[in-house]
């Protein structure tokens, strides 16, 4: 590899019009020559090394479309906060699913999955756990996330899909 060569051709950004996606939207360039962002809220004009796709994660045919030419996927996207059963179930839950069965079928072989402290939430703060504690999500939110921990876990025992 060259100085001016990126280790990627195409890194998926869901989530991009999120909190931590715009931040990551700017600090990931150096890591790929294409950045593909994707939310369903506006993301505004791409820039330079960009390219700006709006996706529902529920939709299954847009997911598996946004994986054409993609090396690695950092999934951000979904609700990120509280919310009813019904709209984490199909962002959260339908949109991670989505994700995880686009990128086995695109053959992309990494994914970075965004969990939260929510799945360990009804632990006290003065809890000493580690990554072997039974996870304790503190809501629904909180529950899509150890859905998405196992999911991930599926996709790299099943298909060898690794998920950091």
């Amino acid at each position: 590899m060259t100085a001016n060569q990126k280790p990627f051709k195409r890194i998926l950004l869901t989530g991009a019009a999120g909190g931590l996606g715009r931040i990551l939207r700017e600090r990931i360039k150096p890591w790929a020559e294409i950045v593909r962002l994707s939310d369903i809220s506006d993301m505004g004009a791409a820039q330079a090394g960009e390219e700006v796709v709006q996706c529902d994660l529920a939709d299954k045919a847009a997911v598996h479309a946004l994986m054409e030419a993609v090396d690695v996927v950092l999934h951000f996207g979904g609700i990120s906060t509280e919310n009813n059963f019904e709209a984490i179930m199909t962002a959260n839950i339908q949109g991670t699913y989505n994700i995880y069965e686009a990128v086995h079928k695109a053959g992309v072989k990494r994914v970075v999955f965004a969990s939260s402290n929510h799945a360990v939430g009804f632990y006290k703060t003065t809890d000493y756990i580690d990554a072997n504690s039974p996870r304790r999500p503190d809501g629904m939110y909180g529950i899509s996330k150890c859905f998405g921990e196992d999911l991930s876990r599926y996709y790299y025992d099943r298909f060898g899909i690794e998920t950091v």
